[in-house]
C-alpha cells in the first residue's frame, strides 16, 4: 500500500488541480468586473494619469482572490473527485488496498498550502492593497482639482461653486461663454448668477482663483425677494478653497487605517484602542482570520459530500456545496453582527461558523460511513425532491410527461439538449449570483452592520441588484452550460453516436445556437425595460448604505444644459424618484452668453415628457442692469423632454433610446465619448451569447480528441482574451483613444 501512496496522491492532486484553477479563476474575473464597476469613475476616465489606473487595477486582486479562494478549493475538490467517481478510479484505487484516509491526505495537503496562501495575501496583500486604494483615491482628487475644468461639464467640486463652461481649451486651460452659480456662505437667502465670456482658474497652495474676464454678476435676495445688485465687471477675480491642501496632508500622513494594516498591526491596534474602534478592528481580525481557514475547511467539505455521495447524486452533492458556503458565510455576518452589538464575545462570533464547519464535515464522514442520512430521512427526501426538479427522476413515467413536446422539435435530443442548457444554465447563474451577492455583502456590511435599518437597506440592495448581476454574469454562465451540456454528452459517446449515425456535428450544435438566441432576446428586453429602474434604485440604496442612512440625492443639485437653458432641481423623494424641489430654470440669449430669465418653484414632478409645477412659481427677467420680478400664481408645466432629455445621467440609469436622446444633445467630448460607449454595449447585448456559443461548442465537442483539462483551458483562455479585450477597448474608447 505504500508503493501506491505517492503516485495515488499526485494522481488525486492532478484530478483536482486543473479544475480549481480554473474555477478560481473564473470567479476571480467575475468578481473583479464587480469591482472594477464600483471604480468605473477611475479606470474609465481620461483625465486620470495611466499609472493610477494600473495601479488601482492591481489593488484590487487580492481581496478578490482572497474570497473566491475558499470557494474556488470546494468546488475544485468537489469536480475533480466526482470525475474519478464516475470514471470508476475511486473503485479501481480502492480495491488495491488504499483507504480514505491516504485519498483525503492530497486534498488536506492542498487545502493547508491554500489557507497558508490565504493567510499571506491577508497578513500582507489586502492591507496593502488597501493603502494603494486609498493613495489613488487621493492622487486622483488632486489631479482632477488641478486640471482644468472641462467644457460641457457641470464641475460642483469647488464648495459653493457650480460652473459650466460651454467651450474651452483644455490644452490652455482656458474657457468661453461661462456660467457660475454661488450660494451664500451661510446658505440661505442670497445668491449670485454670473456670466462671463471668458475666464480660467490659478491654482497656488490650498486657495485658487477663478479668474473671468467680461463679466455680468446678478445678486438676488431670496428673502426680501428685491434685486440687490446687478453689474457689468471688467474683470473678476473669485477666490475658492479648493481642499487641496487637505488632500496633499492626508497623503503625506503616514497613519494607518485599519484596513490597511496586517495582521499583527491589526492585532496591536485592538489592545491600543477601546469602544466601537477596538470592536470593529477586533471583527475584521477575525473575519481575515476565518477567510485565512476558509480554503482548508472548504477543501474538507468537498471531500466529505463526495464520500457522501458517491454513487450519483454528485448535482445534489454540488447544491449542498452552495448550500453550505451560503450558510457558513452568513453565520460569519451573523457572528459579526452580534459581536458588534455586544450579544456575544469576538471569540464567539468567530467560532460559530468554524465549529460549525467542523461539525457538518465530521457528520458527513460519519453519515457515509454509518448510513446515516438514508432514503427515507429529511436530506433523503431533499435529495430525492432536487433530483425531481432537475429531472433525473428515474420514474418509468419521465419520457411519456415529456413526449408532448417532441413535436414541437426534431426529435428527443434536440429537447434533452435544450433541457440540459437550461438547467444548467439556471444552476450556473444560481451559483455565480450567490458568490457575487455573498462578496457584496461582505464588502457593504462594515457600514449597513452599524446602522439601525441596515440589514433591511442590505437586503433591498441585494434584491434590486439581481437585475444587473444577471446581465453582467449571464455570458459567463452561458460558456459554463454550454461546456458542462456538450462534455457530459461525449463523455457518454452521444456525441460519437451521432456522429457515427452520418448526422453532422453543426446539426448538433443547432439547438444551441436557438437557445442563445433566445437568451439573447429576453437579456436585451430585460436590459431595456427592468434594468435601468433597478439600476437607479440600487445605485441609490448603494449611497444611502456607504453614507449612513443618508439619501443619495438629497442635498446635490442636478444639473441639465441644453441650447438655451439649464435647469438644476433637488431630488425631493429617498430613491431619487420624480419628485423634486428647488427648482431653477435659467434662460440665455440665442446668440449670446447673457441670462434673460431665471424661474423657481419650490416643488414639481416629472411626468411622461412634462415638468410640472406643484406650487407657484416665481420668475425674474433680466435686461441691461435691471431686475423685474412677478409671481405666477396658477400652476403650469414646462415641456422637458425635448428641451432637456431624460432626468437621469448615469449610462447605466438609460435605456437605447434615453442614450441616444443623450447623445444627440451634445455635451462635452469625454461625457459623449462614454454615452456612445454605453449605446454600442447595450446594442451588443443580444448578440452577446450568440458570440460566447461560437467559440466555446467547438471545444466541447473535441473532447473525444482531447482531454478534459486541455479542452476547459482553451475555453476559459479564449473566454478571458475576450473579456480581456473587450474591456481593453472600452477603456480606449473612454480615453478617446
Amino acid at each position: 500500500m505504500r508503493r501506491f501512496s505517492n503516485l495515488i496522491s499526485r494522481y488525486v492532486l492532478q484530478a483536482i488541480v486543473p479544475y480549481f484553477a480554473f474555477t478560481w479563476l473564473l470567479l476571480s474575473v467575475i468578481l473583479f468586473v464587480q469591482q472594477a464597476g464600483q471604480h468605473s469613475d477611475l479606470l474609465f476616465s481620461s483625465a486620470i494619469p495611466s499609472n493610477l489606473i494600473w495601479q488601482l487595477t492591481i489593488a484590487l486582486v487580492p481581496s478578490v482572490i482572497a474570497f473566491t479562494c475558499p470557494v474556488a478549493a470546494l468546488l475544485g475538490v468537489i469536480i475533480g473527485l466526482s470525475r474519478m467517481q464516475g470514471d470508476s478510479e475511486m473503485t479501481a484505487i480502492r480495491a488495491a488496498g488504499v483507504g480514505n484516509l491516504q485519498i483525503l491526505a492530497p486534498v488536506i495537503l492542498l487545502g493547508t498550502l491554500l489557507s497558508a496562501f490565504a493567510f499571506a495575501v491577508n497578513l500582507k496583500g489586502v492591507p496593502i492593497a488597501a493603502k494603494i486604494v486609498r493613495r489613488v483615491a487621493l492622487q486622483a482628487a488632486l489631479f482632477k482639482l488641478e486640471s482644468p475644468i472641462e467644457p460641457g461639464v457641470f464641475n460642483s467640486e469647488i464648495k459653493g461653486f457650480t460652473v459650466y463652461v460651454k467651450n474651452g481649451d483644455k490644452a490652455r486651460g482656458t474657457w468661453k461663454d461661462i456660467f457660475i452659480y454661488q450660494r451664500n456662505p451661510d446658505g440661505k437667502s442670497e445668491m449670485r448668477l454670473i456670466t462671463a465670456k471668458e475666464g480660467r482658474i490659478d491654482s497656488s497652495d490650498d486657495d485658487s482663483e477663478i479668474v473671468l474676464s467680461g463679466a455680468n454678476v446678478i445678486t438676488i435676495d431670496e428673502r426680501s425677494k428685491i434685486k440687490v445688485a446687478s453689474e457689468h465687471v471688467k474683470d473678476l477675480r473669485l477666490v475658492v478653497k479648493t481642499k487641496r491642501g487637505e488632500i496633499i496632508d492626508k497623503l503625506s500622513n503616514s497613519k494607518q487605517t485599519p484596513e490597511e494594516m496586517g495582521l499583527w498591526e491589526l492585532a496591536r491596534y485592538t489592545r491600543e484602542v477601546k469602544g466601537n474602534d477596538r470592536i470593529d478592528s477586533q471583527i475584521l481580525l477575525q473575519r481575515r482570520l476565518l477567510l485565512s481557514i476558509s480554503p482548508l475547511l472548504f477543501a474538507l467539505m468537498g471531500a466529505a459530500l463526495v464520500a457522501k455521495f458517491n454513487r450519483g447524486g454528485r448535482g445534489f452533492g454540488i447544491f449542498l456545496a452552495l448550500v453550505s458556503l451560503i450558510c457558513y458565510y452568513l453565520l460569519g455576518l451573523l457572528g459579526e453582527q452580534l459581536a458588534r452589538t455586544r450579544t456575544i464575545s469576538i471569540l464567539s462570533a468567530f467560532l460559530i461558523p468554524l465549529i460549525t464547519s467542523i461539525f457538518v464535515i465530521c457528520w458527513l464522514f460519519l453519515s457515509q460511513r454509518l448510513r446515516i442520512g438514508g432514503k427515507h430521512s429529511w436530506l433523503g427526501y431533499l435529495k430525492s425532491s432536487f433530483d425531481r426538479l432537475i429531472g433525473n427522476s428515474n420514474k418509468p413515467n419521465t419520457l411519456s410527461r415529456r413526449s408532448s413536446y417532441i413535436d414541437l422539435t426534431t426529435g428527443i435530443l434536440d429537447l434533452d439538449l435544450v433541457w440540459n442548457l437550461i438547467k444548467n444554465y439556471l444552476l450556473t447563474f444560481g451559483f455565480l449570483t450567490s458568490i457575487y451577492m455573498l462578496f457584496t455583502a461582505f464588502e457593504l456590511w462594515k457600514f449597513a452592520g452599524n446602522m439601525d435599518n441596515g440589514v433591511t437597506l442590505l437586503a433591498a440592495y441585494l434584491a434590486y441588484l439581481i437585475p444587473f448581476i444577471y446581465i453582467q454574469i449571464a455570458p459567463s454562465a452561458l460558456m459554463i452550460a454550454t461546456l458542462a451540456t456538450y462534455i457530459i454528452k461525449s463523455r457518454q459517446n452521444e456525441i460519437v453516436t451521432w456522429t457515427a449515425a452520418g448526422r453532422s456535428v453543426y446539426r448538433l450544435l443547432l439547438p444551441c445556437f436557438v437557445f442563445m438566441i433566445g437568451i439573447g432576446t429576453v437579456n436585451f428586453v430585460i436590459q431595456e425595460t427592468l434594468l435601468t429602474s433597478t439600476n437607479r434604485k440600487q445605485d441609490s440604496l448603494r449611497h444611502q448604505i456607504r453614507s449612513g442612512n443618508k439619501t443619495a440625492n438629497g442635498t446635490t443639485r442636478t444639473w441639465l444644459a441644453v441650447e438655451n437653458k439649464i435647469l438644476s432641481y433637488e431630488n425631493a423623494s429617498d430613491n431619487g424618484g420624480s419628485k423634486v424641489r428647488n427648482i431653477l430654470i435659467f434662460n440665455f440669449a440665442p446668440k449670446a452668453n447673457d441670462l434673460t430669465s431665471l424661474t423657481k418653484v419650490d416643488n414639481g414632478t416629472f411626468a411622461d415628457d412634462r415638468l410640472r409645477f406643484l406650487s407657484n412659481s416665481e420668475v425674474f427677467v433680466f435686461a441691461k442692469d435691471e431686475i423685474s420680478m412677478r409671481e405666477i400664481v396658477a400652476k403650469t408645466d414646462v415641456l422637458v423632454s425635448d428641451q432637456f432629455g431624460i432626468v437621469f445621467n448615469k449610462p447605466s440609469h438609460l435605456n437605447i433610446r434615453e442614450t441616444s436622446k443623450k447623445i444627440a444633445q451634445g455635451g462635452s467630448e469625454t461625457e459623449t465619448q462614454t454615452y456612445l460607449i454605453s449605446l454600442y454595449k447595450k446594442y451588443s447585448t443580444p448578440f452577446l451569447p450568440f458570440i460566447i456559443t461560437l467559440f466555446t461548442a467547438p471545444f466541447a465537442l473535441s473532447l473525444h480528441r482531447k482531454g478534459n483539462v486541455v479542452t476547459l483551458g482553451y475555453a476559459v483562455a479564449i473566454w478571458l482574451l475576450f473579456m480581456g479585450v473587450t474591456n481593453a477597448f472600452e477603456q480606449f474608447g473612454s480615453g478617446g483613444y
